[in-house]
């Protein structure tokens, strides 16, 4: 269970950036994914730490390997997302 603390305030956009953070492991590849820049990525993810108090992300030789609490969020932005694409 994911508690959003207070989801009205969150920008339901930043989840898009979650999810292709998480999917392609690099804030670079994630900008290219969605069309925007890599700034962009970057400050969406400071927005979604912000919210949510939690670093969602670590930086490593691979890539960006999502925290627990991060995993979670992801799992759930990623099935939300697939849900309403469908």
């Amino acid at each position: 269970y994911i508690d959003f603390m207070n989801v009205d305030a969150l920008d339901l956009n930043l989840l898009r950036v979650l999810e292709a953070v998480y999917v392609h492991g690099k804030a670079s590849v994630a900008a290219e994914a969605l069309g925007i820049s890599q700034p962009a990525v970057s400050n969406a993810l400071r927005r979604l730490r912000d919210h949510f108090g939690d670093e969602l992300f670590t930086r490593t030789p691979q890539g960006m390997v999502a925290t627990p609490f991060g995993e979670r969020l992801a799992q759930a932005a990623v099935h939300a997302l697939s849900s309403l694409r469908d």
